[in-house]
């Protein structure tokens, strides 16, 4: 799973607050008698949510292969394709001379960062009895990969998971050679055939059929559950059937021609053996005892399956032999770690303590201890620094229903009240570049020349806010407009994630910066679980999250056009949803762009969001960790991503 994991590689997920789902657990019973269990799966029908239920796919596989021109597309095995291209590389520094530099420049960080990638060699072995301590700052919100929300979801889904098709470090879509033989598109890119590799099992010896991918589409597009899976259903728009013509053989038909198809293969899968019988039972997915034991000892068919599970503590995994090793014979490359354990620590200050110990062996790291509490001769003991610019951003949503956000004026006006120097350089220690936009300034598709940066301006602000007729009209020193026949004072309140220092420090400086205009900001923090449904739901003035980034801009839709799941501030602009649906169907990329750049240029422009900064990825490292390395998105959400990831034995 790959570039942002929102489905798992186009939809976008919080980075910032980053949020998670409550599983609810009532208990129950999974002990049905044959006869029921058969009535439930009479009278549930799999099929009702397929988007063209008149659509009629050619009936055999000779049909179908006799109808097209297959064209191969690009299977890669990620760490055996990783491996040779490093099989000859020479860092100009090695590992052991990295560990002793106190970076203090981009310089530096690349030079640590290009130590650090190596792969084991007979001079450098890896430790394959090692256990990997890597820390998440929140809960997996669920082990069933489906119901996937926060970067925790996805960091346990790619160690787990199955997969057809994954993005290299550049965020180009690539079959995964893993799980499949071959993957084979036709001349407009409205069909792909894949070939599953027969030496695949789920963890308690099932094989792994593409009749999996076929069911987990169905349970995915289903109208009685899409609501429990807040990432992945919006993806698959536009894909018309999933059809498994043997054990061995997926073929996906799409909608219409596009780029983006390439994409949409990405999502996880869940075992049909099980799961089919239960979902008819209980479409709940969480009353009954079948779904509570997953929730503790999953079945997967990824390189690692679950050991234990403490709910907000740890998840420990152990790799799996059968993975790796079919009939005697080892099939892919041996997993480096026998076990990765995921430590759950929400408190920063708590993880890097933890990791100044040396009992982390990897966490991200705030930016107001990055130079303080993590540049210490303690910190350096056990551990290394990396810093890399990433496509994600940080930003202020502003609900566009609510009467005070409504005015593109407004929410300009808001743009200009920031006062960027304090939040960036002070409170943020100028770690992270400033934003302009949705779309960093070195992707593809963002505008060139970069569009401006907002700036503080506060007499283009008033200006700004006068036009669209807040004045402080009974001199109380808060602006106010009426609104539907009564007067409305221009008092907000601004959500955050609870307990995040950080965040809570911006809030502040916010609430200040939109005083001088007179307006009152009430900042607010709630738990995950709270601001996510106050966010699905709408009831909220103005939040404070960040975007992860997919390496396609189509991941954006679902933010920007009308209606869509995770427009959260519920703006709407027709000629952005036309741009969408162009950019979608154009093949070529030149050609997306400048559909891709005409958007953020409206949003630039009507400002739905304030956007504050890119936001710099900081991580601490153990001395002992090598082959990590970084792409756009994050260090983790491509491939090989953390299966690269090494322990050196102790010398």
């Amino acid at each position: 799973m790959t570039q942002a994991r929102g489905a798992l590689s186009f939809c976008l997920v919080f980075s910032l607050g980053l949020l998670v789902l409550a599983v609810g657990c009532t208990g129950g019973s999974t002990e049905q008698s044959p006869e029921l269990t058969k009535e439930a799966l009479a009278n549930f029908n799999y099929d009702e949510g397929l988007p063209d239920k008149d659509f009629k796919p050619p009936a055999t596989l000779e049909d179908l292969d006799s109808s097209v021109a297959w064209l191969n597309k690009p299977v890669v095995e990620p760490m055996a394709h990783h491996q040779k291209e490093l099989a000859n590389y020479k860092p100009a520094v090695t590992p052991q001379e990295a560990c002793e530099l106190r970076p203090k420049t981009i310089e530096d960080y690349d030079e640590i960062l290009a130590a650090m990638k190596i792969q084991p060699s007979d001079a450098n072995p890896a430790d394959e009895d090692a256990t990997w301590v890597h820390h998440e700052s929140g809960d997996v919100n669920s082990l069933n990969p489906l119901r996937m929300s926060s970067t925790s979801d996805f960091f346990f889904a790619t160690m787990t998971s199955v997969q057809l098709t994954t993005s290299n470090i550049k965020l180009e879509p690539v079959g995964d050679g893993r799980f499949v033989k071959s993957w084979q598109g036709n001349d407009d890119n409205t069909i792909h055939k894949f070939v599953i590799r027969d030496d695949l099992t789920w963890s308690d010896g099932k094989p792994i059929t593409a009749y999996d991918w076929e069911f987990t589409f169905k349970v995915l597009m289903h109208p009685k559950l899409t609501t429990m899976f807040p990432a992945i259903p919006s993806s698959l728009d536009k894909i018309k059937m999933v059809k498994a013509y043997d054990d061995h053989t997926l073929v996906i038909f799409y909608e219409m021609s596009s780029m983006v198809n390439d994409l949409k293969p990405e999502f996880p899968i869940i075992p049909k053996h099980l799961y089919e019988a239960q979902i008819a039972l209980d479409p709940t997915l969480t009353d009954s005892d079948f779904y509570l034991d997953q929730e503790q000892k999953p079945v997967v068919g990824g390189p690692y399956e679950v050991v234990i599970r403490e709910r907000n503590q740890r998840i420990i995994l152990r790799r799996r032999d059968d993975f790796y090793m079919h009939d005697g014979k080892q099939v892919r490359p041996k997993p480096y770690f026998k076990e990765v354990r995921i430590e759950i620590i929400s408190n920063p200050s708590q993880s890097l303590l933890k990791m100044t110990a040396g009992q982390l062996d990897d966490s991200e790291i705030s930016a107001t201890n990055w130079d303080t509490e993590a540049n210490t001769p303690d910190f350096y003991k056990n551990n290394i620094k990396v810093k890399h610019i990433a496509w994600s951003e940080g930003h202020i949503i502003w609900n566009t229903k609510r009467p005070y956000f409504d005015d593109p004026r407004v929410r300009r006006a808001m743009s200009y009240a920031v006062d960027y120097d304090t939040v960036l350089n002070v409170i943020l220690k100028g770690i992270h570049q400033q934003a302009n936009g949705p779309f960093h300034p070195t992707a593809w598709y963002a505008p060139q020349p970069s569009l401006p940066m907002y700036t503080t301006d506060l007499d283009q602000a008033r200006e700004l806010l006068a036009e669209a007729g807040w004045k402080d009209t009974d001199s109380d020193g808060i602006l106010d407009k009426e609104v539907n026949g009564e007067k409305v004072p221009f008092t907000f309140q601004l959500m955050h994630a609870a307990g995040v220092p950080t965040l809570e420090l911006i809030a502040k400086e916010y609430a200040n910066d939109f005083s001088k205009l007179g307006i009152k900001c009430e900042p607010r923090g709630f738990e995950w679980t709270v601001l996510q449904e106050k966010a699905r739901q709408h009831t909220f003035d103005a939040m404070m999250s960040g975007w992860g980034s997919g390496g396609d801009p189509f991941s954006t839709e679902n933010i920007y056009a009308t209606d869509e799941f995770r427009n959260y501030g519920q703006y709407s602009n027709p000629r952005v949803d036309e741009l969408y649906d162009l950019g979608f169907a154009e093949l070529d990329r030149e050609k997306r762009a400048k559909h891709y750049q005409e958007i953020a240029k409206i949003l630039h422009e009507e400002q739905p969001y304030t956007w504050i900064y890119y936001r710099a990825d900081l991580y601490g490292f153990n001395k002992k960790m090598r082959g990590y390395q970084f792409s756009p998105t994050s260090p983790w959400f491509y491939e090989p991503g953390p299966f690269s990831v090494w322990k050196a034995k102790a010398e």
